[in-house]
């Protein structure tokens, strides 16, 4: 037997040892396509790998396992429809079904490209049922619709009513906001939610992204009609509050009606909500919205995430009092029409005052670089949001200060003053020169900070006044920016230890391998140089080991630079929209 082969033999044998088997599957790292070459392996290692392969599947896969499905193909091979029943089933017509179905947790249903296919005989699935009595997917846990129906929600309410169980824990209607999906009217998310309260009603994550958007007037008369058929005597809102164990629930801005409001202020045990766009006719939830809530409202809430909404949307949310007096998460993508940003920042802020428990923000405006997208440039408004002396950790993703405004009025100085206790910051659209990162060096609990840094032109910045951050490792967003003159290089690296002692490397975002050497060799050797110099002192064995390494540093400095192309060190190109012409950063 040649190598290649006694290889695969002890693989092989090993792979049937139980121990190595579990610890192999326990990973979690293993693909579809590993788990499936692994089923024949051996019948231990099937057992194992079915499982493990059948927990997360799609509802094309699952009904392709009933004997007498067909099902018909669009040109770009997704599914159009399957017909269920294509001829008389006999007694294994669910066979293999039912030997998969045991192991299934999470189904999803349809996929993010907004074809939904069709299922005919829906009846067949219900026959099932009632002649096993028991669920057919009897270990689920969640239910999950990538993309939603022309149907407006009715056919999804078919999907739940048929495969929800009393176990089930999660219920996923609510696609992602960059799809163009249909939406679900608001009147037939009273129908779902009566259905999810009959079958499932201990579900505790819910997503339920209703809207009434322009439709068109004949297709919504004709599926309202449908809806109203069967549709709670109560108003729409107020099946919710029968589903008493939610604790992570999303719904759109209609749901900012007053009345539903207040229904969701009542969940006993609501930890996180979730806001998306989604307008209910006649509420106009920027003008109409209710600020004042009951007392006791929303008690157990400590995560709130708006995103996809605009500035105006997100300043009515916050203006509600008493939503965010516990919220320790807060998490905002936000969208804004005008070219002049500041006033609704300035708000948003201004919102944020309420939230004095705060411990971790995520504040994202999403921009896409590679179609000539740009961050938003505003002034400083984070000082608005006033003394946050619980935040921990702040994220800022899209967002920068304007370049003319942080060298005039020193924005950055002022955080340290409203964020005391700030330990991670991370802001990689905000360019950040040594002098300004001397400003950053005032928040003096922070031990992770990221912006897109240029430490091309170093100057030395005056000893400190005040405590250092135990800060280890700076992170730039950008390409490597250090100087091409190894006498600057060592002053970099002084300066930088000048502001934060404890500092062991500067990690860079980028893929050029001899910009990345360059990095390797100003944290390997001149930070780890410098750094040993300062807490060593300068006696004379010193200075004589100090001058030695000094000489192989600037001979193997010069092997690196003879490769580098070095980016553009006083170019800040992402501040193009300032109308000054300063070069630098």
């Amino acid at each position: 037997m040649d190598s290649t082969g006694f290889a695969l033999c002890a693989t092989v044998k090993a792979l049937v040892i139980p121990e190595i088997a579990t610890l192999i599957f326990s990973s979690g790292s293993l693909s579809q396509a590993d788990l499936a070459s692994l089923c024949r392996v051996s019948q231990y290692m099937s057992k194992i790998a079915t499982q493990l392969l059948w927990r997360n599947v799609t509802a094309e896969g699952l009904l392709s396992l009933i004997k007498s499905t067909e099902y018909y193909r669009y040109k770009s091979d997704s599914p159009a429809f399957f017909h269920l029943d294509s001829y008389t089933s006999d007694q294994d017509n669910f066979k293999m079904f039912h030997f998969y179905a045991q192991y299934v947790e999470t189904l999803e249903v349809y996929d993010r490209s907004g074809r939904c296919y069709r299922v005919e005989d829906w009846y067949l699935l219900r026959r099932e049922i009632r002649a096993r009595n028991s669920p057919l997917l009897p270990n689920l846990k969640a239910l999950r619709f990538a993309s939603t129906s022309t149907s407006l929600g009715l056919k999804e309410m078919k999907w739940i009513s048929v495969f929800a169980t009393p176990r089930l824990e999660e219920i996923s209607l609510a696609p992602t906001i960059y799809s163009h999906v249909w939406p679900i009217l608001f009147p037939i998310a009273s129908t779902i939610l009566k259905t999810i309260f009959e079958f499932c009603p201990g579900i505790q994550t819910l997503a339920l992204a209703t809207a009434d958007d322009d439709l068109d007037a004949e297709e919504l008369t004709k599926v309202e009609g449908r809806a109203l058929a069967h549709r709670p005597p109560r108003p729409w809102y107020q099946e919710l509050k029968r589903l008493t164990k939610l604790r992570h629930l999303t719904v759109s801005e209609g749901w900012l009606y007053p009345a539903s409001l207040q229904e969701l202020g009542s969940l006993p045990e609501l930890e996180s909500l979730t806001i998306v766009p989604g307008s209910l006719d006649n509420f106009n939830h920027k003008a109409d919205i209710e600020t004042d809530l009951p007392n006791g409202a929303f008690p157990c809430l400590t995560k709130l995430s708006l995103l996809g909404l605009d500035g105006l949307g997100f300043n009515a949310v916050l203006s509600i009092t008493g939503l965010s007096r516990k919220i320790t998460i807060m998490k905002l993508e936000l969208y804004f029409d005008s070219l002049e940003p500041e006033e609704e920042f300035e708000e948003l802020f201004d919102g944020l005052r309420h939230a004095s428990c705060l411990r971790e923000l995520h504040i994202r405006h999403p921009f896409q670089p590679e179609k000539g997208d740009k961050p938003i440039n505003i002034y400083s408004s984070m000082e608005n949001m006033g003394l946050h002396p619980s935040l921990e950790h702040v994220y800022l993703d899209g967002i920068r200060i304007k370049k003319r405004y942080r060298r005039d009025s020193r924005p950055f100085r002022r955080l340290a003053v409203i964020w005391p206790n700030v330990q991670t910051l991370w802001m990689p659209s905000q360019h950040a020169s040594l002098q300004e990162l001397k400003d950053f060096a005032r928040l003096t609990s922070l031990s992770h900070l990221t912006v897109k840094l240029n430490l091309g032109d170093p100057r030395l910045p005056a000893e400190l006044k005040f405590k250092s951050a135990p800060l280890e490792t700076l992170t730039s967003s950008g390409p490597v920016r250090l100087s091409t003159t190894y006498k600057d290089l060592s002053l970099s690296a002084r300066a930088l230890l000048r502001l934060w002692p404890s500092l062991r490397q500067v990690a860079w975002s980028d893929k050029d391998h001899e910009r990345t050497q360059m990095a390797d060799f100003f944290n390997s050797q001149v930070l780890r140089f410098n750094r040993e110099k300062l807490f060593r002192g300068l006696e004379e064995d010193v200075r004589l080991s100090a001058t030695q390494s000094t000489t192989e540093m600037k001979a193997r400095f010069k092997l690196i630079l003879e490769d580098v192309e070095q980016p553009d060190l006083n170019s800040d190109t992402d501040s193009d929209m300032d109308t000054d012409s300063e070069t630098g950063t």
